[in-house]
């Protein structure tokens, strides 16, 4: 049977679960309405007395660094990258609690003073060139964010999405990305974060753009951001697959994120690791969400040779992790059954559809 790029989209479009299914909750990012609310970036002088300059006033801000936190920007692409981008926000608040939900307290103006005196003094400026009355901050509501919601996700990880030209996410284990221009997804289970991940930055993702074209629910290749609520999530019949993708994710977490480090990027394998691995994968979430039947052998191999290292991982810049995932590609490639598997010529054709509509 020949799979054309009809068959696979009506395949996806029947899938009943959606990620808002699996979500806790869907937040549009952070309002930009209050004028209190700071989107700056780093200095270009990197003064120490002001070490932040507002976006578009590209006015030099002095505040205290603790009241720093990046957010994603949805122009930029983040495909399994964990880093911080140069835009980030100010506001004065605190986190309270653990698990899922956190608590949130903004400070009020006379505790701000005491510990954020720079932020204060900032906040009281702006006060002031709006013409309001009085000296000082009465309260917090001189600052206090139109929908507040956000704050007790602040350090919760979540899956974050853009509307760029391709769906993009990215898994925040710390929880200080706020997103602006996309939706953020927290999920029920946390062990699911590094799944779906790696579903939304595979190629069957972009099949998503003309499952709704078809449905006549956005034009164009733009999604909306609160459309991407309604992307197909299916996991694996069998949970050693669903651990094997969500450890490659880990992998290409961690890869990417040493991409941007000048130490690695002139390795010449680097690139193809990356690669090797993002193609192991596509197959794995292609089989998935279309076919199961892969190799059973491939799947075994996979099982030996991939396992995960310890929690936080993606964070290590340890060269000897590099080096290991390597080792891994190796071990792959060079044992005897791998170039043994086969595919049917049913999920064969998919891959040349999906490669053909430059969806691969």
């Amino acid at each position: 049977m020949f799979w054309s790029k009809d068959d696979i989209v009506e395949r996806l479009a029947k899938i009943p679960r959606t990620l808002e299914d699996i979500s806790v909750e869907i937040f549009d990012g952070v309002p930009s309405t209050n004028d209190f609310l700071h989107r700056v970036s780093l200095s270009r002088e990197n003064s120490p007395d002001a070490p932040y300059v507002c976006r578009h006033l590209y006015k030099n801000v002095n505040i205290e660094q603790e009241l720093m936190y990046p957010y994603l920007d949805s122009a930029l692409p983040n495909e399994f990258a964990i880093r911080a981008t140069q835009y980030r926000f100010m506001l004065p608040y605190e986190i309270r609690g653990c698990g899922v939900r956190k608590e949130y307290r903004i400070f009020q103006p006379g505790e701000l003073n005491t510990k954020f005196p720079m932020a204060y003094e900032r906040l009281l400026g702006i006060k002031s060139k709006l013409g309001t009355d009085g000296k000082k901050l009465d309260s917090a509501d001189c600052y206090r964010l139109e929908d507040e919601r956000f704050l007790q996700y602040i350090n919760t990880p979540k899956i974050i999405i853009t509307d760029h030209y391709r769906l993009q996410a990215s898994y925040d284990a710390a929880g200080n990305h706020v997103f602006a221009g996309g939706i953020g997804v927290i999920l029920g289970d946390p062990s699911m974060y590094h799944y779906v991940t790696a579903v939304l930055n595979s190629s069957i993702s972009r099949a998503f753009p003309e499952i709704w074209n078809r449905e006549k629910k956005c034009t164009g290749n733009t999604i909306c951001p609160k459309i991407l609520k309604r992307f197909p999530i299916k996991f694996p019949k069998g949970e050693p697959v669903e651990t094997l993708i969500s450890t490659i994710s880990r992998y290409l977490i961690y890869l990417n994120s040493q991409k941007h480090t000048a130490s690695v990027c002139s390795l010449p394998y680097y690139q193809k690791l990356i690669d090797f691995y993002k193609r192991i994968m596509d197959l794995l979430i292609l089989d998935t969400y279309l076919t199961n039947d892969l190799d059973p052998r491939f799947l075994e191999i996979l099982a030996e040779n991939i396992i995960s290292p310890e929690e936080g991982f993606e964070y290590i810049t340890d060269m000897s992790l590099l080096i290991s995932m390597q080792a891994v590609k190796k071990n792959i490639l060079d044992s005897p059954d791998f170039r043994k598997c086969k595919f049917n010529n049913e999920f064969t054709n998919i891959l040349a559809t999906l490669k053909n509509n430059v969806v691969w």
